[in-house]
């Protein structure tokens, strides 16, 4: 009989109340999605807890890398289940541990059967003392070389040691839907990034010039957002082509003021594809005060003639944060390859740093952007994109 199994511990999920089995449900979705090409028997809830039960204990590795891409994970250990008595708790600790090379040691066991005559406590002094008569290793409660985790769960004890750390938050499609601005920069995708990690259920909207500008930043884009698919597991990819507007405003508007309403269209139409579907928000990588055209003042122009709410995740992190969130979920890479993107292709030397709302809004009359909004709408390509891809 396969007594191994991999013990799941949810993030924020355990905050919930009447609904969190509705949660739960989402979250054991997204984990058969993410472990669709490995063994295993199957996932029951049980205590607050996930089980992923009859797996390959061989396959660690694979499952360590799907199962931390889970939003809504806290930890996971792989374990094995034992009857609940000392003697065959300790025989499974001295089996797991006896090829392990270590100096130091700690157990730490949860009891949730309260029915069971030991306290946790208990449990961490009887192992403990059968390692250290067996091995005559030195016990460390604060930096051991090897932590044995036992858990006491409605009569049986599970036992492990190896740990998977996820990056917790709630599952995927706990959240409403948001579009998100997405370039091929180092920005938007943690942005992203940081909503799928809320549970939004993000899909995205890509502006380019082509062909005043390669087909690499739309090539990048995918390749981003392939990455994200580990994530979210699968999204859709809007993309649209701005160069007829841009041309406009290059034509009939300030060179300084060119990247505000550059992103004053793509807010515009970003918001027009949100009511198409039923989306009710969008996120954008704009940090105050990093570039000219995310001052307060002229994201505040920028995005003065859309309702639907704008999510900015990123308003108050420093650039070395927001690198670091990327290289950890592997989008920084693909981000620093050679592209233009459809601002920074245009950017003015000199463009306006403190824009003036009024004055703004006065040249947006003149110009009347607006009436070319819906053919550029017939305009847009979807793209589906999927980690099974």
């Amino acid at each position: 009989m396969n007594n191994q199994c991999i013990l799941i511990h949810y993030h924020e999920i355990s905050l919930k109340g009447d609904n969190r089995s509705w949660f739960e449900k989402h979250f054991v979705e997204n984990i058969k999605a993410q472990l669709h090409s490995l063994p295993y028997k199957k996932i029951k809830v049980l205590a607050a807890r996930i089980f992923i039960i009859g797996i390959d204990r061989d396959c660690y590795e694979e499952y360590e890398k799907c199962l931390k891409n889970v939003m809504g994970l806290k930890n996971a250990y792989v374990m094995s289940r034992s009857d609940l008595n000392v003697d065959a708790i300790n025989s499974e600790v001295q089996s797991q541990i006896k090829d392990l090379s270590f100096s130091t040691f700690r157990v730490s066991t949860k009891r949730q059967d309260k029915n069971f005559q030991y306290t946790s406590q208990d449990v961490n002094q009887i192992v403990g003392a059968s390692i250290v008569a067996a091995y005559s290793k030195k016990v460390s409660l604060d930096n051991p070389d090897l932590n044995i985790i036992i858990e006491i769960v409605n009569g049986k004890a599970y036992i492990g040691y190896r740990k998977i750390i996820g990056y917790g938050g709630l599952p995927i499609g706990t959240g409403e839907k948001a579009l998100s601005l997405i370039s091929s920069g180092i920005d938007s995708p943690v942005a992203s990034f940081l909503l799928a990690k809320r549970g939004v259920d993000v899909h995205y909207i890509h502006f380019h010039s082509v062909p005043s500008t390669s087909i690499q930043s739309i090539n990048n884009v995918k390749a981003i957002l392939m990455q994200l698919s580990k994530y979210q597991i699968q999204c859709s990819l809007y993309s649209v082509p701005l160069l007829s507007i841009q041309e406009k405003i290059m034509k009939n508007i300030s060179s300084k003021y060119w990247v505000i309403f550059f992103r004053k269209a793509m807010y515009s139409i970003s918001e027009l594809l949100a009511k198409q579907l039923n989306i009710n928000a969008l996120i954008t990588g704009e940090n105050v005060g990093q570039v000219a055209s995310q001052t307060i003042s002229n994201i505040r122009a920028a995005s003065d003639a859309v309702n639907i709410p704008v999510l900015r995740p990123l308003a108050g992190m420093n650039k070395e944060e927001i690198v670091n969130i990327a290289e950890d979920i592997g989008t920084y890479e693909i981000s620093i390859k050679p592209y233009e993107d459809c601002c920074s292709f245009f950017v003015p030397k000199h463009p306006a740093t403190s824009a003036n709302l009024a004055d703004v809004q006065n040249m947006e009359k003149a110009i009347r952007l607006e009436q070319y909004y819906e053919d550029l709408l017939e305009q847009i390509t979807e793209e589906r994109i999927s980690i099974y891809e």
